[in-house]
């Protein structure tokens, strides 16, 4: 056997054991013990930490507001870009250049300055936002202090950084499109809804399956900067999502084995998805397993 594609692919093998499977395999070894970051002695708990995750009704809480920061992402991400390849494209090619810049445009904004400029939007009372709605002769919320606004104002933010990638993504997809099938349907009589439902969609049923899972498994990591940036994880806790939690058990309360149950819950939830995509994408007609 020839030594030398191993040669050349230990590089990378090196690299992925080191900075990939060996930090996942020490964090499901630290969720089974009780550290505190900074004590020589590693306490052996078993399972205790994912049992007290389970029976904490915080967590309970922290889970259905990750799934809300998904809902939230898959909006903004996900509907959102695909409406607005679509209306791009129905639109002269000169305004074309012109909304894919306008679009991308946050995307190359460092998420820290994005966060502190939507910071100085949401001001109460002296804010640009407040101030319009004061003009508009509505009293605005405190979008950043109040329960109910809060998780919505993050990730809004979050989808306004990001929506940029997920556009252009929409929008190769739809222009690679095979136009004689098009056509063929319309000369067939398919228009409107039915030219969408049953030749547009299916189609583009790859781009959709990329953007739905990519948007799903990135949408926390979207949301984590924002939500350090602006609320710390408040009000009351209610802007935080289980990569946020997970970051304050092991780096503000010093609770590395809950963290790292933690973590290993989000890497499990993330896995899903990852082989439900490679299942879906790696069919040859682009709609599921082989």
């Amino acid at each position: 056997m020839e030594p030398a594609p191993y040669l050349y692919l230990a590089p990378a093998l090196l690299f992925l054991g080191l900075f990939v499977y060996w930090p996942l395999l020490y964090n499901g070894w630290l969720s089974l013990h009780e550290w505190n970051l900074v004590s020589p002695d590693r306490r052996f708990v078993g399972l205790a930490n994912f049992a007290a995750l389970f029976q904490d009704p915080g967590f309970h809480r922290l889970l259905w507001q990750t799934l809300l920061y998904v809902l939230l992402a898959l909006v903004g991400n996900f509907a959102l870009p695909l409406l607005l390849a679509l209306v791009t494209l129905a639109l002269p090619p000169r305004w074309q250049d012109l909304f894919q810049t306008l679009f991308f445009l946050p995307t190359v904004a460092a998420a820290s300055v994005a966060s502190l400029v939507w910071l100085y939007l949401y001001l109460p009372a002296v804010g640009p936002l407040a101030q319009l709605l004061r003009g508009l002769g509505v009293e605005a919320p405190e979008f950043l202090g109040d329960p109910a606004w809060a998780l919505p104002a993050v990730a809004l933010v979050a989808n306004w950084k990001y929506l940029g990638f997920h556009y252009l993504v929409a929008l190769a997809g739809i222009r690679a499109l095979p136009r004689e099938v098009l056509e063929a349907a319309r000369v067939d009589g398919a228009e409107g809804w039915s030219l969408g439902r049953r030749v547009l969609l299916p189609l583009l049923a790859p781009t959709l399956v990329f953007l739905f899972l990519s948007t799903v498994t990135s949408a926390l990591d979207y949301a984590f900067i924002p939500v350090d940036v602006m609320t710390q994880g408040g009000p009351f806790g209610t802007t935080s999502n289980l990569m946020y939690a997970t970051y304050q058990e092991a780096f503000r309360f010093f609770r590395a084995g809950v963290a790292a149950a933690q973590a290993v819950l989000l890497v499990g939830i993330f896995a899903v998805f990852v082989v439900w995509q490679y299942r879906l994408l790696s069919r040859k007609d682009g709609y599921g397993p082989s």
